[in-house]
């Protein structure tokens, strides 16, 4: 198995630090305090929610992971929801029977998900009542499994329910959160604005109700030190100097580390030097192309100039500037302002020290060649 890992947790020997974080993390748990974690997408924060579960006694806590990033409703949600409760059902037949009886007005459809072998329900809601009562009966369920031990509920790319259709789901979620004693719960999410909005608005239901941590990237002595033992337990020597371009290169953003140095770990060369590193850098790049020229089409070319702009920058300060505006032939301030509003609401870059940068790094380091 390649010890770089760039999907899903693996366990604590292909983690790399992260022990303040996962002391914070332990700490709301065991104090039960909710607690809000954001980061910039592919940061590490699933794994780091699963490295927490995994320092978590199994007599004491279940742990529940949810990632509602690809709902588009409060339906998907619900049954996101419903089937994580079912997987805490070790065995079908009457436990089966009494999850199913729970629900006072819609009764779950329960199947098997081909790929893990797991159950899921799924409910088909007609009314925002039918839906309200069935969020109802689902904390209810966690309740009751609270009384024998304390769980552990993540509930990844929270964001995600400020984009559903339906009216007051904040407040929904909420007032039946209000109602838990043993359970904590860790909200995560990549968009650091709308979970602003939803935790620090004081408008809004969720205002004050949790603990925030952001992550950061791991600290470079860490990284080093974590990626040269493993090539050393692997019967590899990497050069520090390597080490050192590839974290550079990848700004230590966790997975665009990972997945660099997975495509490094295949030469399984005895000495890994600098001049190898950047030619497998380089091949990345050539393998994301025809995606960066798909993107490109998407675009309206004021925005794709902007994009190369601010990759050229390696974070754009004064981006309405007459200077940068000159430099990157780009139009006028104005424009220039609606075309960053647009980026942001695609999420292809992000604000960070009053500087805007590129969220994928791969992508930004393609754009710095770009003519």
């Amino acid at each position: 198995m390649n010890p770089f890992i760039i999907k899903g947790y693996a366990g604590p020997e292909f983690f790399c630090d992260r022990e303040e974080e996962t002391d914070r993390l332990l700490n709301a748990i065991n104090n039960q305090r909710n607690l809000t974690l954001v980061s910039l997408r592919k940061m590490g924060k699933t794994g780091l929610i699963y490295h927490t579960f995994e320092k978590l006694s199994k007599d004491k806590y279940d742990k529940i992971y949810i990632d509602i990033f690809d709902t588009v409703n409060l339906t998907g949600f619900i049954n996101k929801f419903a089937s994580s409760l079912l997987s805490l059902k070790k065995t079908f037949g009457e436990k089966m029977i009494e999850y199913i009886e729970s629900f006072r007005y819609i009764r779950p459809v329960i199947s098997i998900d081909p790929l893990s072998g797991l159950p899921t329900a799924s409910f088909k809601i007609s009314s925002e009542e039918e839906a309200q009562q069935t969020i109802s009966d689902l904390f209810k369920i966690l309740v009751e499994k609270s009384l024998s031990k304390s769980i552990v509920l993540a509930i990844d790319e929270f964001q995600q329910i400020t984009k559903y259709p339906e009216k007051n789901v904040e407040a929904l979620i909420r007032g039946n959160i209000q109602n838990l004693h043993n359970v904590t719960i860790i909200f995560s999410g990549s968009n650091k604005s709308l979970l602003g909005q939803i935790f620090s608005n004081p408008s809004r239901p969720f205002y004050q109700s949790t603990e925030l941590m952001y992550l950061e990237e791991i600290q470079p002595p860490s990284y080093i030190d974590f990626i040269r033992n493993i090539f050393l337990a692997h019967e590899t020597k990497i050069d520090d100097e390597a080490i050192g371009d590839i974290l550079y290169w990848t700004r230590v953003h966790t997975y665009y580390v990972q997945y660099c140095c997975n495509k490094i770990f295949e030469l399984k060369s005895g000495n890994i030097s600098r001049a190898e590193t950047q030619k497998i850098c380089n091949q990345i790049l050539r393998d994301h192309e025809p995606f960066y020229f798909e993107l490109r089409n998407l675009l309206t070319h004021h925005q794709w100039q902007l994009l190369k702009a601010i990759a050229k920058e390696k974070g754009a300060k004064s981006i309405t500037s007459s200077a940068f505006i000159k430099q990157y032939d780009l139009t006028n301030a104005s424009t220039i302002k609606r075309g960053i509003e647009s980026l942001l609401e695609k999420e292809l870059i992000y604000r960070s020290k009053n500087q805007y940068l590129l969220q994928d790094v791969f992508f930004s380091r393609w754009l710095e060649l770009q003519e």
